[in-house]
C-alpha cells in the first residue's frame, strides 16, 4: 500500500495556485479543514474573495512573476497547481498561462525548493481530447486535443513530466466539473429554470462528470499518496451522462418541467464565429467561440477513472441527484438562480 502523507506531520505546508477560482477555493477550504498550513499565490489580494477571511498566507503575484514564484516556493512541502486559463483571446493567451506559467512555477521550485515532496498538477480531460465510439478513454490512449485550451493543457502536462525526475509529480485530468461556486455551468441551470435547455447539435452527447467536492478529495489524495512520479490520472464518476440526465434532474430539483431543444450544428458554428468576431473587435475573451463550439460538438467526452481508484483510493461519493441539488441550493443562496 502506498504511504500516505499526514497533515499532522510537523512543518507540512502547501501552496495552492488558483486558490480564488472555482476548484481552487473549494480545495483551500478542504485543506484547512484537514489541518494543512496553506499559502496561496494570488494576482490581486483585493479580489481574493472568501480566502482572505480564512487563515491563509497570501502571496501576491502571478505565474509570469518569477520573483513572486520564488518567494512562494520557500518553505513549501507540497504544491497544488490549480491555476490556469479557461478563456483567452487567442492560442498564445492559453499557452502563456497554461504552458509557460506552469514551466516558470516548476523552474522556481527546482531552483528554490528541490526537495519538494509532491507537485500535483491540475490538467483536464480536454488535454486527452474526446473519445471515439463511446469508449471510455484511459491514460494509455494517445492524447488528441481539439481546442487551443486542450492543447495548452497537454503542453502543461509535458512541462510537468520534464520535472518528474527532479521531484515527485502527479497529473490529474478531471472530466467536466460542477458544484457550488461554478459560474461556467450556471447558464445551463438558468435555461432550465426558464423552461428549456438549448443544446448544440442534434445528437446524443455523452460525457463524464465530477462534483467539485469529489474532485477536491482526489486532488488531496494525489498529494498524500506516494505514487510513482509522473503518473497521470483521469478523475470522474464511473457513470456516463447525457444532457437529458442532467436536465431532467435539475428540472426536478427546481420543480420545473424539463424541455430540451437541439439546434443544428451550422447554427452553433455561426454562434462560434460571432464569438470570434467579438474577440477580434474587443480583444477580450468570449465564453462562446469557434474553439468552444468545436468542443461542444464532439459526441463523446468520457473517461475511465479506475486507475485513480486503484492508486489514489479515489471513491466519488456525490451522485448526480445530490450534486445538482447541492449546486442549485448554493446558486439560490447567492442570488444567482
Amino acid at each position: 500500500m502506498a504511504r500516505m502523507f499526514s497533515p499532522q506531520e510537523p512543518s507540512k505546508s502547501v501552496l495552492v495556485t488558483g486558490g480564488t477560482g472555482f476548484v481552487g477555493s473549494n480545495l483551500v477550504e478542504a485543506l484547512l479543514h484537514r489541518g494543512y498550513s496553506v499559502a496561496c499565490l494570488v494576482r490581486d489580494p483585493i479580489k481574493a474573495g472568501d480566502i482572505r477571511k480564512q487563515p491563509v498566507k497570501i502571496i501576491t503575484g502571478s505565474l509570469d512573476d518569477t520573483d513572486a514564484l520564488r518567494k512562494a516556493a520557500v518553505g513549501v512541502h507540497m504544491v497544488f497547481h490549480i491555476a490556469g486559463a479557461i478563456k483567452a483571446s487567442d492560442r498564445e493567451g492559453y499557452m502563456k498561462v497554461n504552458q509557460f506559467g506552469t514551466r516558470r512555477l516548476l523552474e522556481a521550485f527546482a531552483e528554490v525548493n528541490p526537495k519538494l515532496s509532491r507537485f500535483v498538477h491540475m490538467s483536464s480531460l480536454a488535454a486527452a481530447g474526446p473519445s471515439e465510439d463511446n469508449r471510455m478513454l484511459t491514460e494509455k490512449d494517445p492524447p488528441n486535443p481539439v481546442s487551443w485550451y486542450g492543447e495548452s493543457k497537454l503542453r502543461s502536462e509535458q512541462e510537468v513530466l520534464q520535472y518528474a525526475g527532479a521531484f515527485p509529480t502527479t497529473i490529474l485530468r478531471p472530466s467536466a466539473v460542477y458544484g457550488p461556486g461554478d459560474r461556467e455551468t450556471l447558464l445551463i441551470f438558468r435555461m432550465i429554470k426558464r423552461g428549456c435547455l438549448f443544446t448544440p447539435g442534434r445528437f446524443v452527447r455523452r460525457f463524464s462528470l465530477i462534483h467539485v467536492k469529489d474532485l477536491v478529495n482526489a486532488v488531496i489524495q494525489a498529494g498524500e499518496r506516494d505514487t510513482p512520479s509522473g503518473e497521470i490520472y483521469f478523475v470522474s464518476r464511473p457513470e456516463v451522462f447525457t444532457w437529458d440526465d442532467v436536465g431532467c434532474e435539475a428540472a426536478r430539483s427546481m420543480g420545473k418541467r424539463y424541455c430540451r431543444i437541439s439546434f443544428p450544428k451550422w447554427l452553433a458554428r455561426a454562434a462560434g464565429l460571432a464569438g470570434d468576431l467579438y474577440v477580434f473587435t474587443s480583444g477580450r475573451p468570449a465564453s462562446i467561440n469557434s474553439q468552444k463550439v468545436n468542443e461542444l460538438l464532439q459526441p463523446s467526452w468520457i473517461c475511465d477513472s479506475s486507475k485513480a481508484r486503484a492508486d489514489l483510493g479515489f471513491n466519488p461519493g456525490i451522485g448526480l441527484e445530490e450534486g445538482i441539488r447541492d449546486t442549485i441550493l448554493w446558486y439560490k443562496a447567492q442570488g444567482w438562480l
